[in-house]
């Protein structure tokens, strides 16, 4: 026996007056969509339905069945919302990972790059510092060597000096030798002269 209007629309006030205050609690926490509410939906669906059954009424079988399939579509809903939720909050920590990952490996390349260019810039000084160095051996080597070439320049110049100033000495030695040899002989040809006019003159008396 279907149950009748009037104490249906008891019922469904009855059902309404008894809820009121969870959906009341439930509006003011924000939890319009939370499990609590759902599990209160689906108290009502199955009084509706087991007093469908109990009165043998179709139409309010009908619409606890209604009601209960609407609360699993809406479970099912708030179940992938919350999937949802946790795939956005793992992509986004996923994201936040890569993120710092990628950070530190671009924070890491700059600082090999500023050590490679540091290592680069110490190297070239060092490359500059033994080509100044091998250039100043170098130069003082060239110097060493003219200074020791210059030397033997007047060094040698100094021999040819002294030389040349014996053979200056021994050339007027020789000629002053010269000049008393002949000095000499002239004396001895004036004395050898004289000796044969004497004896002439001896022998003529």
């Amino acid at each position: 026996m279907a149950m009748p209007k009037i104490s249906k629309t008891i019922f469904d006030s009855s059902l309404k007056l008894a809820r009121t205050p969870f959906d009341v609690a439930l509006g003011a926490l924000g939890g319009s969509d939370s499990q609590a509410k759902l599990l209160l939906d689906r108290a009502e669906a199955g009084a509706r339905s087991a007093t469908g059954v109990l009165f043998a009424d179709p139409e309010l079988r009908e619409e606890g069945r209604a009601a209960l399939l609407a609360t699993k579509q809406r479970e099912r809903a708030t179940e992938l919302r919350e999937q949802a939720e946790v795939q956005e909050r793992e992509a986004a920590e996923r994201e936040a990972r890569t993120a710092e990952a990628a950070g530190k490996a671009a924070a890491e390349a700059r600082r090999a790059a500023e050590q490679e260019k540091r290592s680069a810039e110490k190297r070239r000084r060092e490359r500059e510092a033994r080509a100044k160095k091998t250039e100043a051996g170098k130069k003082e080597k060239a110097a060493k060597a003219a200074s020791k070439v210059k030397r033997a320049n007047a060094k040698a110049e100094k021999t040819a000096q002294l030389e040349k100033l014996e053979a200056r000495e021994e050339s007027i030695e020789a000629k002053e030798e010269a000049a008393a040899t002949e000095r000499e002989a002239e004396r001895l040809r004036q004395a050898a002269a004289g000796a044969k006019k004497a004896r002439k003159n001896g022998n003529g008396s």
